[in-house]
């Protein structure tokens, strides 16, 4: 239930900071999955559509997202990709979904096994109204060569994590939604995560109130968790926390696409007609991981068109696309997230300085490029036209990576089970938990690790 300042208990068995995806997602398994514990989600802003008081005139919350940027992308970009509103980034999501490739699992980039989140797939899609073939089948061999594959992005139903949440808002009697407030702190006590303190998101003066938390889970994006475990632990701590930031680099019309019009007719793993769905294709897992190339979707855009042509001298019918790159980077450890010693927010914390680069991913990129070119060719099932990218590259908005998995703390910052390497009780959700991020929108795998974590902290890990 929603309620104010006043009406916060002193103590709780779970403590969320954020109420995106990833923290509402957990919310609502955990109670499910307890019967007597008590849960706060924390959130810096208010309800998007909800009026305002006129004690919290709207907009505050906004400034509290700004960061320093340096590198390949400027501070309005993460500004737009940093929603403080409950419902997070959902409340600007598309709702494009996709499984996350296994690759980077036989990698051994991830601690944990490929099957292990896989299994909250099917969960993650019920939330989100997605067809089953989206885990069941998430790359498809395309008809007449084995070393290409179909892997579309599906388009959920349920998008806008206000409405789809309202219930842990207006009618959930153990969990407590604070609105209009932030998290500052998380305060420790020999190696343990003992409370936070929570401050309301407005310039006018005002005290921190302490909490008490058995267990605290930052779920406030890729930027904000590395930031506020920057705050919170002790200055010479080891852990790489806001190093190997990553995003999806977005490369739209680099070129054209003919193929023949029966492969994709030819596919079983198109759901029924109903679904939203957007057509790629990709090298598979195998083909990549055996020569060392990184992943990336070949998506067609929506304006695509049927036509008659000839390829390799037979005459077919034949879909023409222009083609929008959605990329996998290496994580890179000079890419991080760092508090500023120059600039403060209106709470007179530091604001978070960003620095990263798009580092070799162009030439990524134009490998994959040329791989794609001569299978589709050799296979004779269409053609790539010339390699033009019209203008650089940018991101899409996937803040990856800052507090990674692994099982080294060195060049990692949580554990398999999200927990925060020498903090008991503090872990992470969101998608700065992944060490590699394929190519896949990271939404739908956020949602599978959310409610791994839930089960995790209720006692119910498989």
């Amino acid at each position: 239930m929603q309620i104010s300042v006043d009406n916060l208990r002193r103590s709780y068995d779970l403590i969320i900071v954020g109420s995106g995806p990833a923290g509402l997602t957990l919310a609502r398994r955990f109670d499910d999955l307890t019967a007597a514990s008590r849960t706060l989600i924390v959130e810096s802003g208010p309800r998007k559509n909800a009026p305002q008081p006129p004690s919290m005139p709207r907009g505050h919350a906004v400034k509290l997202r700004r960061v320093s940027a340096g590198g390949d992308l400027d501070s309005r970009y993460y500004g737009r990709h940093s929603k403080r509103f409950f419902g997070g980034m959902s409340n600007a999501w598309r709702g494009w979904c996709a499984v996350l490739e296994r690759r980077a699992f036989v990698n051994g980039e991830w601690p944990i096994a490929y099957d292990k989140l896989r299994a909250y797939y099917p969960q993650a899609a019920d939330v989100l109204g997605l067809p089953p073939g989206i885990w069941e089948r998430p790359e498809v061999p395309l008809p007449g060569c084995a070393n290409l594959v179909y892997r579309p992005y599906y388009v959920a139903k349920n998008r806008r994590f206000d409405d789809l949440f309202s219930d842990l808002v207006e009618r959930r009697n153990r969990v407590d939604v604070l609105l209009d407030h932030t998290v500052t702190n998380v305060n420790m006590t020999d190696g343990v995560a003992s409370s936070v303190s929570i401050r309301k998101s407005s310039p006018e003066s005002n005290a921190p109130v302490e909490v008490l938390g058995s267990m605290t889970v930052l779920a406030c994006g890729g930027i904000q968790n590395a930031r506020l475990l920057q705050l919170s632990l002790p200055r010479d701590h080891p852990l790489p926390i806001g190093s190997y930031l990553s995003q999806h680099p977005h490369l739209p019309g680099c070129c054209r696409i003919l193929l023949d019009a029966e492969v994709l007719d030819q596919i079983e793993a198109l759901p029924a007609s109903g679904w939203g769905i957007r057509h790629a294709i990709a090298l598979s897992s195998d083909f990549s991981l055996s020569n060392r190339l990184l992943s990336a979707t070949f998506g067609f855009n929506r304006q695509m068109s049927r036509r008659s042509s000839s390829i390799l001298g037979r005459k077919r019918t034949v879909l023409e696309a222009q083609i929008v790159v959605r990329a996998e980077m290496r994580a890179l450890e000079g890419n991080r997230v760092a508090l500023s010693s120059s600039h403060k927010d209106f709470l007179g914390q530091p604001i978070a300085e960003v620095d990263f680069t798009f580092d070799g991913a162009t030439e990524e990129i134009r490998a994959i490029y040329d791989r794609i070119s001569g299978e589709l060719v050799r296979s004779g099932l269409g053609r790539l036209g010339v390699y033009r990218p019209q203008g650089i590259l940018h991101g899409d908005g996937h803040l990856i990576g800052t507090t990674r998995m692994g099982s080294d703390p060195s060049v990692s910052v949580t554990d398999a089970n999200a927990s925060v390497h020498g903090v008991r009780n503090l872990y992470v959700a969101g998608s700065s938990l992944f060490p590699a991020a394929g190519a896949a929108h990271p939404t739908f795998t956020i949602l599978a690790l959310s409610l791994r974590l839930a089960d995790h902290l209720a006692g119910r890990s498989t």
